[in-house]
């Protein structure tokens, strides 16, 4: 028997609510980025959050087109956010993904479907495949995570801390009543958990090596050992990545379109260190034969978000392009049009991360409260870099 249907204001409420939880989902897991160890599921949460950004997009524009020009004003927002943060005190990589895949999506998922259900296929008819794309790739979300889950989470106590958080995540959200459940007392979170967010120290698998250092720059003219260098510098991106989670995490009260930009930054900086990767195994490398370099990430966590956002945007990534379009020039000329074609790529890429951080950098200052100039805050970005940057050809850029 077919789910009886509720009225349109029930229905843009719903859509509210869900909206919001994407976006906060998208906002966990991009904190969580630093704190997962193993390297392909980092690349597929940097897919998933981006992915959740762009639902949580599309669900806005219909309510726009519902008559809600804010969708987010009254919000059960702090209810939403004492879920999320309590999901966000997991222990372990494997707990966390358990908690906000197999518990968090799967009732954003029964949430779309039952959504499906309720409205009206003529009067609603707009909504439909918004939400039934929001609910196709949760479902693909899940069967990820539950696959991941299976392999990674192989030992008993793996399995008791997945089994066991997964248990409470579902309890939590039940009993949050967000997603049409009825309301209960939210359960405490198990004796010793908190929250260990934001992360200090990226994290990586068993595979790899680590290192503080990063790796100097060959002479132009060994084409080849220039070449490994540029696409190894790329596979460590990963840390531009980890550092725009924690800034997604910590920042608070800007609008809705930054967190969206700074999503896409995200991923587009799992992007390009997977496009490091594949040009190392196509010039016949693997990246576990290099260290992972994780030393940028930690000392850029010493500072403020606003700072960290700065100096990915308006110095990091401003003053390499010098360096890009030399070795995009330099690729054309000797013929290696794969190299060259990736490092356009990333010069489109990072063109846009550096106007969002032109865009964004003031906002950031007003909701921060900080005193300072935006030109002030940038100098003080260039500066730590210049001192700190464990990446040489990076502190050299900044010094220029």
């Amino acid at each position: 028997m077919p789910a009886a249907s509720l009225d349109s204001k029930a229905l843009i409420e719903r859509l509210q609510v869900l909206q919001a939880a994407e976006t906060w989902g998208a906002r966990l897991l991009a904190g969580w980025l630093p704190g997962i160890a193993h390297w392909e599921a980092k690349h597929a949460a940097g897919l998933h959050l981006w992915q959740n950004l762009q639902i949580a997009r599309d669900l806005r524009g219909r309510l726009w087109e519902l008559r809600v020009a804010q969708p987010d004003r009254g919000l059960p927002s702090t209810l939403l956010e004492t879920v999320i943060r309590r999901l966000a005190s997991a222990q372990h990589d494997v707990e966390f993904i358990a908690g906000l895949y197999l518990g968090w999506k799967r009732a954003l998922v029964a949430a779309y479907r039952d959504y499906q259900s309720r409205t009206h296929a003529t009067w609603d008819a707009p909504s439909l495949p918004v939400v039934q794309n929001a609910r196709l790739l949760g479902e693909a979300q899940i069967r990820w995570a539950e696959e991941f889950l299976q392999s990674a989470a192989v030992s008993p106590a793996q399995q008791h801390l997945v089994g066991r958080w997964q248990t409470f995540a579902a309890e939590l959200i039940a009993a949050s009543g967000l997603f049409g459940t009825a309301a209960a007392p939210l359960p405490d979170l198990p004796p010793a958990y908190s929250c260990l967010l934001p992360i200090a120290n990226a994290r990586r698998d068993a595979r790899f090596q680590t290192q503080l250092q990063g790796f100097e720059r060959p002479s132009p003219g060994d084409v080849t050992a220039h070449t490994r260098w540029q696409f190894l510098n790329y596979s460590m991106e990963m840390q531009a990545a980890e550092t725009l989670g924690s800034v997604l995490w910590e920042v608070d009260g800007m609008p809705w379109e930054f967190y969206y930009d700074a999503g896409r930054h995200c991923y587009d900086e799992c992007r390009h260190c997977q496009m490091g990767e594949e040009r190392l195994r196509e010039l016949g490398h693997e990246l576990h034969e290099f260290p992972q370099f994780v030393g940028n990430y930690a000392w850029r966590q010493l500072y403020d978000p606003l700072r960290r956002y700065g100096m990915l945007t308006a110095v990091i990534e401003q003053d390499a392009f010098a360096l890009k379009h030399e070795t995009y020039k330099g690729y054309v000329t000797q013929g290696d049009t794969r190299s060259a074609e990736a490092v356009l790529y990333d010069i489109i890429d990072e063109t846009l991360h550096v106007r969002w951080g032109a865009k964004w950098l003031p906002e950031l200052l007003k909701v921060s409260g900080e005193q300072k100039t935006v030109d002030e805050v940038v100098a003080e970005c260039r500066r730590a870099v210049g001192e700190n940057s464990l990446a040489p050809a990076q502190r050299a850029s900044s010094r220029k």
